[in-house]
């Protein structure tokens, strides 16, 4: 008996440490398949939280424009499972158009508690990249009647290489101290600055026309006990 209550308390702390807190991370559950721009909102428990168009692309697309492999904007074999997302950043002379995933945690962040929020990620079919995205832990949901860039405290999310990988997924993530009951995840980038990075030059662009495009895969958050924790060693 002794033996199987040591056991219960080894593995009940590692079971809600290992917790993704994402609702649909990998946005397999769909009501419906993508075959236009701009729905998101057909991966269930993801939207966008300001007017800009976000897109949804699944295996079961009707046609090539949203389908996985090949796409409008590329295309990539899903990091696990049959779906993605897609989000689009771009700056026309200072006109900005800023796309954004945004969920509802399955339960809210406890005070004090340190949480690794990681995605992978893969650069479409562009010639800008960014050396890193962003996300914001809110305890309601952001909400923008624009297509602008939020500029928001976020925490920063990278692995120390700009991301310009067109033939893989990128592994990306950064370490929250929960204030307590955020329950809403919104992922884009909302830094000052534009961060852009021209792939063709190596260098940051001064071209009036700045634009980028992101794969966006098996998000997650969850609770860790030190910052070590925090890594791309597991998938």
């Amino acid at each position: 008996m002794l033996r199987q209550i040591l056991l219960f308390l080894i593995v009940v702390p590692f079971s809600l440490t290992a917790q993704n807190l994402v609702r649909n991370p990998g946005f397999e559950q769909k009501s419906d398949c993508p075959e236009k721009p701009g729905q998101l909102n057909f991966a269930q428990f993801w939207y966008s939280p300001n007017t800009a168009t976000p897109d949804y692309f699944n295996d079961c697309s009707p046609g090539l424009d949203y389908g996985t492999e090949f796409n409008k904007k590329g295309g990539q074999v899903p990091h696990s499972g049959h779906g993605y997302a897609g989000m689009q950043f771009y700056s026309l002379n200072r006109n900005e158009f800023y796309e954004y995933l945004q969920n509802r945690l399955d339960s809210p962040l406890i005070s004090g508690q340190l949480y690794c929020i990681k995605a992978y990620v893969s650069l479409g079919q562009t010639s800008y990249g960014m050396k890193k995205l962003d996300a914001v832990l809110s305890v309601t949901d952001i909400k923008e009647s624009t297509a602008g860039k939020m500029k928001l405290p976020c925490t920063p999310l990278g692995n120390g290489q700009y991301l310009v990988d067109q033939d893989h997924w990128m592994c990306i993530h950064g370490i929250y101290k929960a204030k307590g009951e955020e329950k809403v995840l919104t992922i884009g980038n909302f830094s000052p600055g534009d961060g852009f990075w021209n792939i063709a030059t190596q260098s940051p662009t001064d071209s009036l026309f700045k634009s980028t495009y992101y794969f966006v895969d098996d998000v997650s958050v969850e609770a860790i006990n030190d910052s070590s924790e925090c890594n791309c060693l597991k998938k």
